[in-house]
């Protein structure tokens, strides 16, 4: 495991937990002009993020076993 690797792993899990309290929080998160709440698609793009950073993570893990 190289430290890019590990980075991503990092960064997904702290997407997963930022769009949990996002979601699940207390704050409202609205929108002043249209007074829609933003809260699910934060948490959605923070999920996303999270999905794409372990995918990176697991590109990396595989060109690793690939190479050796």
């Amino acid at each position: 495991m190289d430290f890019s690797e590990v980075l991503s792993y990092f960064l997904a899990l702290i997407c997963v937990v930022a769009g949990g309290l996002i979601l699940w929080g207390n704050e409202a998160y609205i929108v002043p002009a249209s007074g829609r709440s933003l809260r699910l698609p934060c948490s959605f793009l923070f999920w996303v993020l999270a999905v794409v950073f372990w995918a990176m993570a697991v590109v990396i893990e595989d060109d690793e076993e690939n190479y050796n």
